[in-house]
């Protein structure tokens, strides 16, 4: 699963976004997400450079668009909905 996200209002400097992961490595650090959820898990920080987006992209699609034999998977993209509440705790509970 890999998921595109835009980092918290709260978070969007280098510094609080790093304190941030920190309390949440459970959730945005791969290997920590596979021990404890038992699935493969990542993110890509829509917060980034534009061509770090770009090549994070690029990568994930590469390597989940076809299988080794050459046929084509499928992607699913399934947006979440981020309501006024969530902004409003986010900025509340801060990193």
């Amino acid at each position: 699963m890999i998921t595109f996200v835009y980092r918290p209002l709260a978070s969007t400097d280098d510094a609080t976004w790093r304190a941030f992961v920190a309390t949440n490595i459970n959730l945005l650090t791969g290997h920590v997400v596979k021990a404890v959820y038992k699935c493969d898990a990542y993110f890509v920080d829509l917060n980034t450079a534009p061509l770090n987006v770009v090549n994070q992209t690029r990568y994930w699609f590469g390597l989940f668009s076809h299988q080794g034999t050459g046929l084509w998977k499928g992607l699913l993209q399934v947006p979440l909905a981020v309501t006024q509440d969530d902004d409003d705790a986010s900025i509340m509970v801060g990193p």
